[in-house]
C-alpha cells in the first residue's frame, strides 16, 4: 500500500437528491488520512453539518464537480487537491475501484455496518493486537450507496446491517449478526416526533412507571425487525396511552405531577424501551460468551453505531458483565463513518497490518483570535480583550455561565471542552440557566465534566468516560453538592479530562475550580441554538453570545468580555462559512427540478426511491418514462402495504417537508 494522502467520505451525490433534500446519507463527513509506512494518521475530520449549518447534513452535492470542488477548498489548508490524494473511499462516484470494500473478505455484511465496527475496533491498533475485544456494530440501519448494487447480485438489504466481532489478540476477525436496539429507538422517534436522546433523558426523568411485563415483547431476535416486532412496540406504545389517574397502582404507579400526564406516558413507554434493549444486548453478549468461550474480565467491550450513545447501557454492560475495558470513538453515530470508512480501508488494504491510535476528539477546524479581531466584525460589542487567567474564569463562571472555545473542534455529536457552555455545577440556576439558552426542557440534565482522578470519589464506579459515552451513578453524600448535574435517577452522562488531554486551558480551569470549591466537577453543554449543529467558527460563538446576553467567553486564551447587547440587531443564527445549495434563487431551483425530474415524481416519492433498495445508484432522471411510472407505482404500493415504511416518513417529520402533491 502506496505512502500519502488519502481521504475517505460518507457523502451523497445526487442531482435530485440535492433538489429535494433526499440524501440517503445523513451525518456527512469527510475525512483526510496520512501513511507513512506502518503508521496510519487522522490529519483532519470535516463533520459537513458544521460548516453548512444544517443540522445532520443530508443535503447531497448536486454532482461530482461541485463535489470536488469542495473537497479541494477544504484540502487547500493543507496544500494539497485531490490529485495529490492516492485513494478516495466511500463514494462510488469519486473512487477508482471499489477493492477497498470490507465486502470482500466479509460478503454477508455491509459497509455500513462494518465501517462503524472498525471504528472502534481498530482505533487503537495496539489494543486490537494485544487485547482481546468483543465488538458490537448496533445502530439504525444501513446505507444503500455503496452495495444497493453488487455485481454478484447480492444488495445491502441482502446482507446484515448490524454484527458482532469477537477479536483475539487481533489474530482473526469472528464477525457474528446481531439485533440493534436501535431500531426499536427509531420507532419511538417515529410514533412521538422526539429525537432519541430526549426520549432516553424523558425515561429516566420522570418517576412514572408503567406495571407492564416486558417479556409479552419478548424476543426480539430479528436481525432486521419487521412489521410484527414493530406492532408489539406500538400496541405497548398504545395501551400507556389510555393509563389514567384510575389505573394508578393497577397499571402503572402514579403520575408524577412536575410532568404533563402525555410526558408521564412517553417516559413509561421508554422505561419499557430501554429494558428492552437491555435485553437485546445481553443476549448478543451471552451469545458470544457461549460462543466463544471468552472471559469478560479479560476482554474490552467495544461499541459504534448510534445506539452507543445510550450512556446508561454502556454503562448497565460494563457493570453486569466486568469488562476489562471499554472502546468507542466520539463520534459513535454516523457523524463517525468517515473514520470507520477510512479504518476499515486501512484494515482490508492492509490485513491489518498496520499502526493507528485516536488520540483524541480534536480533530475539527480551528480558528485563530487574532485573525478573527483583526477584521473588527463584532468591534462595537467587544468591551475588552485579555489573556487567559483560571483563577478569573472560576469568578466568571460563579457570576454566570461562561462561554468556551478551545483548539480544534471535536467530533461527534457531543461537545467535550471545545465549543462549549461550561458553569458552576453547585447551583440548580445554572442548569436553568443552560436550559433557557438552549430552549430545552426544564428536566433535561447537564453533563459534567470530571477531573479522571478524582472520578472515583465522587461516583460508584471509576470508568475513564473521556467522549462522553458513560452514565455514572454519583455518591449519595455528593449528589446535594453539583445539583446541576444530576439527573432524576441519580446518575450523571460524564466526560472526564485529565492533564494529557489537548485542552489545556480547560484542564487549568477544573484545578482551578478544584481548588476554590472543593469540587473536580463543572457543568458542560454544546455550543448551538436549538436546531443549529455545534458552533465551529469563532464569529458565530460570538454571535450566539449576544443574541443569548452572555456577557464573557474564552477564546484560544483569551477572556473577550461583550456589551452592547440590546444593540445587536441580528437575531438569528449566524449563516455557516459553506453554502451548498446549487441554485441562485426559487425560479433557478423549479427550473432544475423540471429538468431533472420531467415526469413530476411527488417529494415523497422521491423519498422512498431513495431509501429503499428501489435505489441502484442510478439518477430518475436518466430514466425513461415508463420507468420511472414503474417505479412511482412501486412506491405507491409500499406506502399502501406500510404507511410507516421505512425512514421516509421519519424524514419528512424531522425536516418538516413541503410534501409536492403532484402526481404522475
Amino acid at each position: 500500500m502506496k505512502d500519502g494522502f488519502y481521504v475517505s467520505a460518507y457523502i451523497n451525490i445526487s442531482k435530485l437528491g440535492h433538489l429535494y433534500q433526499a440524501g440517503h446519507r445523513h451525518d456527512e463527513s469527510i475525512a483526510l488520512w496520512e501513511k507513512k509506512g506502518r503508521s496510519v494518521s487522522l490529519i483532519h475530520y470535516w463533520e459537513l453539518e458544521r460548516l453548512t449549518g444544517i443540522k445532520q447534513q443530508r443535503l447531497p452535492f448536486f454532482d461530482v464537480k461541485q463535489c470536488k470542488d469542495i473537497i479541494n477548498e477544504l484540502l487547500s489548508e493543507y496544500d494539497i487537491t485531490l490529485d495529490d490524494v492516492v485513494e478516495i473511499w466511500g463514494e462510488p462516484e469519486l473512487q477508482e475501484d471499489d477493492s477497498y470494500l470490507p465486502k470482500y473478505l466479509f460478503p454477508e455484511y455491509t459497509l455500513h455496518g462494518f465501517a462503524h465496527l472498525a471504528s472502534c475496533l481498530c482505533m487503537d491498533m495496539d489494543i486490537f493486537r494485544h487485547e482481546n475485544i468483543l465488538a458490537f456494530a448496533v445502530d439504525g440501519g444501513s446505507d444503500n450507496t455503496i452495495d444497493a448494487y453488487d455485481r454478484e447480485g447480492i444488495s445491502e438489504y441482502d446482507r446484515h446491517f448490524y454484527m458482532g466481532c469477537y477479536s483475539e489478540a487481533g489474530k482473526k476477525l469472528n464477525l457474528f449478526p446481531v439485533v440493534s436496539p436501535a431500531e426499536i429507538w427509531g420507532w419511538a422517534l417515529m410514533r412521538y416526533n422526539i429525537r432519541e436522546g430526549t426520549l432516553m433523558a424523558l425515561a429516566s426523568a420522570s418517576e412514572s412507571k408503567a406495571y407492564y411485563n416486558i417479556e409479552d415483547l419478548l424476543p426480539f431476535d430479528e436481525f432486521k425487525m419487521g412489521t410484527n416486532s414493530r406492532k408489539k412496540i406500538f400496541s405497548m406504545m398504545d395501551e400507556i396511552d389510555t393509563y389514567t389517574k384510575d389505573d394508578i397502582g393497577e397499571k402503572f404507579n402514579y403520575f408524577d405531577e412536575r410532568f404533563s400526564e402525555k410526558e408521564n406516558r412517553i417516559s413509561m413507554a421508554m422505561k419499557i424501551v430501554q429494558q428492552i434493549s437491555y435485553k437485546i444486548m445481553d443476549n448478543s453478549i451471552e451469545e458470544a460468551i457461549e460462543k466463544f468461550g471468552l472471559s469478560t474480565e479479560d476482554t474490552y467491550l467495544a461499541m459504534s453505531g448510534g445506539f452507543a450513545l445510550n450512556c446508561p447501557c454502556n454503562t448497565y454492560l460494563m457493570n453486569k458483565y466486568h469488562f476489562k475495558g471499554f472502546i468507542a470513538p466520539p463520534c459513535v453515530s454516523d457523524s463517525g463513518m468517515a473514520l470507520g470508512i477510512g479504518l476499515s480501508s486501512f484494515y482490508v488494504r492492509t490485513s491489518g497490518d498496520f499502526d493507528f491510535k485516536l488520540e483524541h476528539a480534536y480533530y475539527g477546524d480551528s480558528y485563530k483570535v487574532k485573525e478573527f479581531l483583526d477584521k473588527q466584525e463584532f468591534s462595537n460589542f467587544i468591551e475588552s480583550v485579555e489573556e487567559f487567567d483560571a483563577v478569573k474564569v472560576v469568578e466568571d463562571m460563579q457570576e454566570d455561565i461562561v462561554l468556551w472555545y478551545e483548539g480544534n473542534s471535536e467530533v461527534g455529536p457531543r461537545a467535550l471542552g471545545a465549543r462549549s457552555l461550561i458553569g458552576d455545577p453547585r447551583y440548580t440556576r445554572t442548569k436553568d440557566r443552560l436550559n433557557e439558552v438552549k430552549k430545552r426542557q426544564w428536566w433535561r440534565p447537564v453533563a459534567p465534566i470530571v477531573l479522571k482522578e478524582k472520578v472515583g470519589e465522587w461516583f460508584y464506579n471509576d470508568y475513564e468516560s473521556p467522549f462522553m459515552l458513560q452514565a455514572l451513578e454519583l455518591l449519595e453524600d455528593k449528589r446535594q453538592i453539583v445539583p446541576a448535574i444530576v439527573h432524576e435517577d441519580g446518575t450523571s452522562r460524564l466526560q472526564t479530562i485529565d492533564r494529557s488531554n489537548p485542552q489545556t486551558y480547560l484542564y487549568k480551569v477544573m484545578k482551578e475550580f478544584e481548588n476554590v470549591s472543593g469540587v473536580p466537577i463543572i457543568c458542560n453543554t454544546s455550543l448551538n441554538d436549538k436546531g443549529e449543529p455545534i458552533i465551529n467558527r469563532i464569529e458565530e460563538a460570538c454571535n450566539f453570545a449576544l443574541r443569548k446576553n452572555i456577557r464573557v467567553g474564552y477564546f484560544n486564551g483569551y477572556r473577550i468580555l461583550f456589551k452592547n447587547h440590546e444593540q445587536y440587531k441580528n437575531q438569528e443564527v449566524l449563516e455557516r462559512k459553506l453554502q451548498m445549495e446549487i441554485w441562485k434563487d426559487e425560479f433557478h431551483k423549479q427550473e432544475l427540478i423540471k429538468k431533472y425530474n420531467p415526469y413530476n415524481l411527488s417529494q415523497k416519492e422521491i423519498y422512498v426511491y431513495t431509501f429503499t433498495n428501489l435505489y441502484k445508484g442510478i439518477e430518475l432522471f436518466d430514466l425513461d418514462y415508463e420507468k420511472q411510472k414503474e417505479i412511482a407505482k412501486q412506491v405507491k404500493e409500499l406506502l399502501k402495504k406500510d404507511p410507516l415504511f421505512n425512514k421516509q416518513i421519519l424524514l419528512i417529520r424531522i425536516m418538516n417537508a413541503n410534501i409536492n402533491t403532484k402526481k404522475l
